[in-house]
């Protein structure tokens, strides 16, 4: 359970505390699930730049994609019970797609395509080698997307799921499954095959196969009250805004590319899954965190997904040793609003970053990253930085 002081066993926080400190960060929350499940949590600062009230262990963050991780956890555990397979034709549950067509090339005019070589599989949207998605390259299609409300973004689609695939069915796919690499809207159909193959609604799927197996009930796409959340902001030249402006909203849409909200802990504890399975079948979770990228799919993906990594269900996989962050075998995944989520099976521990500063320029690029490497050296045995 979380220290009532915030300080014990988890990693040393000064650049964190430094973006607190000088106005960068209003808040963040960080916890770390250790090898014997237990959890520990430290937070500081506060819910909003203007002042908000003081973060705690039971404040909840918009995880933005962080989420991600979360859909090939329940694909995983339905996958293993029968329910879907990775070589099945997604059109078994979402027919709006079945008349898809290809762009000859990514970047070419929507009205130059071609046939499917080949139907698009549950294992293409898990990797996402769909051909859905975006490069954050503006092209003909990504305008079309955003032009219809289907661009990625930190917060679900404005629309309900039959609207959402009746406008994505009318645009080309960028690439032919399994030739490349697109980001996040093979999420966003992921989301709706796994309630239609299941017979369940999204939400209560995650909620009777994952969060309340694992007694994490803050991992919830319902807006949670106003004394609960940090809400996520951005600075747009040189001004603090929020991301939504109105204030958050339930989903029109529940979605797994970005639509959960979730505390530090309760995140730890999901994504715990992925080192030491309680609920997720190993096998499941093995499956989860294994690279699953061709060299033409990793030259898609890169920058996105960097030198030294790989993509496997949903989630990052590192292959290589990251001097600057986790070893060999790590998986987690990052979001928008400033959150990312870590598994080290060889440490045996999952860390989780929580902040209400979304990832613009300076932050994203910079303190951010800065910031992480106080995590890594504790969760990598490495020994903790000074002070």
């Amino acid at each position: 359970m979380p220290d009532p002081a915030g300080t014990t066993a988890t990693p040393p926080t000064p650049t964190l505390d430094r973006l607190v400190d000088d106005g960068t960060l209003p808040g963040w929350s960080v916890a770390v699930r250790a090898a014997d499940g237990t959890v520990h949590v430290r937070t500081r600062g506060v819910t909003a730049p203007d002042g908000g009230r003081p973060v705690e262990a039971s404040t909840s963050y918009r995880l933005a994609s962080l989420s991600k991780p979360v859909a090939g956890l329940l694909a995983g555990i339905l996958t293993t019970e029968g329910v879907l397979a990775p070589d099945d034709e997604i059109r078994r549950w979402v027919p709006e797609l079945d008349g898809l067509r290809v762009l000859r090339r990514p970047d070419g005019p929507l009205d130059d395509t071609e046939a499917l070589a080949r139907p698009v599989t549950v294992r293409d949207l898990l990797t996402m080698t769909s051909g859905l998605g975006t490069r954050f390259v503006e092209t003909p299609l990504t305008t079309a997307m955003a032009d219809a409300g289907v661009h990625p973004g930190p917060v679900g689609p404005a629309m309900d799921d039959a609207t959402f695939l009746a406008r994505l069915g009318s645009l080309p796919l960028a690439f032919q499954p399994g030739s490349g690499w697109a980001y996040h809207t093979s999420t966003d159909v992921l989301s709706v095959v796994l309630a239609r193959a299941s017979g369940v609604p999204l939400d209560r799927l995650l909620a009777d196969r994952l969060t309340g197996p694992l007694d994490t009930p803050s991992l919830t796409f319902a807006t949670p009250d106003e004394g609960n959340r940090a809400d996520a902001w951005l600075v747009e030249g040189g001004t603090w805004a929020r991301l939504e402006p109105e204030g958050p909203a339930d989903p029109q849409m529940l979605t797994l590319s970005c639509g959960l909200w979730g505390t530090a802990e309760d995140t730890a504890r999901v994504l715990g899954e992925l080192v030491d399975p309680t609920v997720v079948p190993d096998d499941a979770a093995t499956r989860v965190r294994t690279a699953g990228l061709g060299p033409d799919q990793l030259a898609a993906a890169r920058p996105i997904v960097p030198d030294g990594y790989s993509y496997g269900h949903q989630v990052s996989v590192a292959t290589d040793d990251d001097p600057q962050g986790p070893r060999a075998g790590s998986a987690g995944w990052s979001g928008g609003t400033g959150t990312l989520g870590v598994a080290d099976p060889a440490a045996g521990r999952t860390v989780v970053l929580l902040t209400n500063r979304g990832l613009d320029g300076s932050f994203g690029t910079g303190a951010f990253d800065a910031a992480l490497a106080d995590l890594w050296a504790d969760v990598r045995g490495d020994g903790r930085p000074e002070h």
